[in-house]
């Protein structure tokens, strides 16, 4: 129980100051060039720190498995993207906990698909999808560029500057950590997530090689990774990857409940470093809804 613990809080502070510095190397060079690095520098973590424990197998014959860590891989990285894109445009403090409900939207999944859950984690249900209503609402914030008049309702904008994006994140990861339910048992953990780095690598780096390829040389932009991107990008991959190690070690060797949990207050470390560092504001009634996600979420994640 211990070592779960211990795993289970370890995976939650190194995603949340993970999701803190991917803030900056998406600010820095914008949402691909950042998920493209990432990839880059994760898949030799990954082999530096699981391969030594046999923590990554591949057979042959499990070629359709592999496929399926492949195209769900793919799934996860565009929640990625849009994760991404909202913290280069919107407040850290409010888009990261909106994305970290993803659970909730794994829950209604598979409680679709026929599965009983307790009581306890549909109320987490419904108080994590209340959270991101209130989180949602623009109300007592003042006008900003970012909550202008529209042009055709002369209404003030509903919602703040990422939030589409954290909630299509939301939803992204929901249906794709729903679908490796279907993966890891079989794979393992660490191996699906080896398999799905890679294939994730090999779609990116052929857009990047597509887009140098259809822009005009004299067309192309200058070149944006400098020195504060690999400031942010290189911890980012590194703590990421990190995360995912130690939760897929935990939930192995201890009980899933536990390290999910624990795990899931990754949201909250990235709320407090924005508050403290970023010194970052949120409206009252926007504050109230993020606290009430974090309740939510950890509630939901008590179904494992």
């Amino acid at each position: 129980m211990q070592t779960g613990v211990l795993l289970g809080l370890s995976a939650a502070l190194l995603w949340g100051v993970a999701d803190f510095c991917a803030r900056g190397a998406s600010r820095a060079a914008g949402t691909f060039r950042t998920l493209l690095v990432v990839e880059i520098i994760a898949i030799p973590a990954v082999l530096l720190l699981a391969a030594p424990f046999g923590l990554v197998t591949l057979r042959a014959e499990q070629w359709p498995l592999i496929l399926a860590a492949v195209l769900v891989g793919l799934i996860i990285l565009g929640g990625a993207g849009l994760l991404y894109r909202a913290f280069a445009i919107g407040k850290l403090a409010l888009v990261s906990p909106i994305a970290s409900a993803f659970a909730a939207v794994t829950a209604l999944l598979a409680i679709a698909a026929g599965e009983r859950l307790a009581g306890g984690v549909l109320l987490g249900v419904i108080l994590t999808l209340v959270g991101v209503v209130l989180a949602s609402s623009s109300s007592g914030a003042a006008p900003t560029a970012e909550t202008k008049p529209d042009a055709l309702s002369g209404r003030m904008r509903t919602f703040a500057p990422g939030l589409l994006e954290a909630i299509g994140a939301m939803l992204t990861f929901g249906v794709g950590y729903w679908l490796l339910d279907f993966i890891v048992p079989t794979l393992g953990g660490v191996t699906t997530a080896f398999i799905a780095k890679v294939g994730d690598l090999i779609v990116l780096g052929g857009a990047a090689l597509f887009l140098m390829w259809r822009a005009p040389r004299k067309t192309q932009p200058e070149s944006r990774l400098v020195w504060p991107f690999w400031l942010w990008v290189i911890p980012t991959a590194l703590l990421d990857t990190a995360a995912n190690i130690a939760y897929n070690i935990g939930i192995a060797t201890a009980l899933t409940s536990v390290v999910v949990t624990l795990s899931s207050l990754f949201s909250a470390v990235t709320v407090l470093l924005a508050w403290i560092i970023l010194r970052e504001r949120l409206a009252r009634l926007q504050w109230a809804g993020v606290l009430t996600i974090l309740l939510g979420v950890m509630l939901v994640n008590l179904r494992l």
